[in-house]
């Protein structure tokens, strides 16, 4: 091990020690490295593990369910189908390995596979399942894209002891040129797929055929597609938001793209390859997760793109960022899961920025329970929010109390 090598591991061996870090985002800690999770219901996530595994976790108690799903490879990615698709009552998950398949199983019963996606020849990177339909999509180091179609009915899916077999229906290959790291679909009518990996490139797809997406105007020469350059390297993290589609970059960046002409909007530049991003368009932010494990509040509303918030509470790479209701979660190498709440994040001073010199000064007030008071003297300088902006912030929250 080099010097430069022993001397990163050390920094990150007392980071890890700090007690600060320790109690910041209330974190859970996981058995092995968190390489994705996806949150299902009220106080349970699903982790995709390092260590071969899936795990049902109940944030609530911060215990992992003893039943695990084990592949022979690391689980790369998981993923909850609809709510009103279930086994008996429970939520279906799926997760993709490294072992080149997909296994479909009973969050209430995660010991027991229903069935097994079979298709990709190589290691699956990202899993992403459609809202109201049984249908499923993964992307893979085999460049391709495979298209799936659960039964209808999910209780099909336990008529057998053997778990149900299942190949794809529709296989993209030859646009990307590179493994396929990351994709999404469109929040509006999740009639579009987006697709992104190593190649650079951003691909879109009919996600019911997969067939390539015709975009009109001058823009594009037929396809939907924004060719390698804007990013200069592997796209971590792909994201769609309202009016437009955000993707995190090895090459330092995140970069929201208008849909209509393949452009881009905003580009953020990080000091790091940027491993996740997370747009909140309600409240005007965008999150973005870093390889050193911070996180950037990023204000993108007001026409100058700008940081207003830095957590650093992740020893490791940012694996990724989740929102749901008041809350956005993420997760890190480090092997915890964090929560942070949108209000704290977007509107208070105080409670969220700690930068390397206020942690060390922080280090006398370890033994005591940090109060939210205290977190608000010890903030960082980014201002509150506009009367418009704080307005915004209450329709959402009222719009998620509705839910």
């Amino acid at each position: 091990m080099s010097s430069a090598q022993l001397e990163a591991l050390e920094t990150k061996e007392a980071l890890e020690q700090d007690p600060i870090r320790q109690k910041l985002g209330s974190p859970f800690r996981a058995p092995a490295r968190i390489l994705g999770f996806e949150l299902c219901g009220d106080d349970t996530a699903v982790f995709a593990l390092a260590n071969h595994q899936a795990r049902v976790a109940d944030l609530k108690t911060s215990e992992c369910k003893k039943a695990v799903v084990k592949h022979t490879g690391p689980v790369t990615a998981v993923a909850v189908m609809p709510g009103s698709y279930k086994v008996s009552g429970s939520r279906i998950a799926l997760s993709a390995s490294w072992d080149k398949t997909v296994k479909v199983w009973s969050v209430d019963n995660p010991q027991r596979t229903l069935a097994v996606l079979s298709g990709h020849s190589d290691f699956v990177k990202c899993l992403v399942v459609h809202p109201t339909l049984p249908l499923v999509y993964t992307g893979s180091s085999d460049k391709t894209i495979l298209f799936w179609r659960l039964p209808q009915l999910a209780e099909e899916l336990s008529e057998s002891e053997e778990p149900m077999v299942i190949r794809p229906f529709k296989t993209v290959k030859g646009q990307h040129t590179g493994q396929i790291y990351t994709m999404c679909l469109d929040r509006e009518t999740a009639g579009v797929l987006f697709s992104a990996g190593s190649d650079a490139s951003i691909r879109a797809w009919n996600a019911m055929d997969g067939s390539p997406l015709v975009a009109d105007g001058a823009a594009f020469d037929g396809e939907w597609v924004v060719p390698r350059g804007q990013h200069k390297t592997n796209i971590s993290d792909i994201k769609s938001a309202e009016g437009g589609l955000w993707t995190a970059s090895v090459d330092k960046t995140v970069i929201s793209w208008d849909i209509e002409t393949g452009k881009a909007d905003i580009v953020l530049e990080h000091s790091t390859a940027v491993t996740a991003v997370l747009p909140i368009p309600q409240v005007g932010v965008v999150i973005t997760g870093v390889r050193d494990g911070v996180i950037y509040v990023w204000r993108v509303n007001d026409g100058s793109p700008r940081v207003i918030r830095e957590i650093h509470a992740h020893t490791d790479d940012v694996t990724c960022l989740r929102i749901a209701g008041r809350y956005f979660y993420s997760s890190s190498l480090d092997d915890t899961l964090r929560v942070w709440a949108v209000e704290d994040v977007v509107g208070f001073s105080g409670g969220l920025e700690y930068m390397p010199a206020e942690l060390a000064a922080l280090k006398a007030q370890a033994a005591e329970q940090l109060s939210a008071s205290s977190l608000n003297k010890l903030g960082g300088s980014a201002s509150a929010l506009t009367e418009e902006e704080e307005r915004e912030l209450a329709e959402l929250m009222s719009d998620i109390d509705d839910m």
